[in-house]
């Protein structure tokens, strides 16, 4: 996609991101599509492999579990 059809999509769609990161939350506290569950301090979080790697480079080592 070039950078003119980005901005484009962009425009006609300014909360798309916002709307995929909800859709995200919801399918995570419905425990729904969760493929990792993070132990800290013997609390335990559900989350998605795929959102976790995308907010971090260091998380990334899911791509291999």
């Amino acid at each position: 996609m070039e950078a003119e059809e980005t901005m484009e999509c962009l425009q006609e769609f300014p909360e798309h991101h916002k709307m995929i990161l909800d859709r995200l939350n919801e399918q995570r506290e419905q425990d729904r599509f969760t493929d990792i569950t993070l132990i800290v301090d013997g609390h335990h979080f559900k989350a998605h492999k795929a959102v976790l790697a995308a907010c971090s480079h260091v998380l990334q080592i899911f791509s291999i579990l």
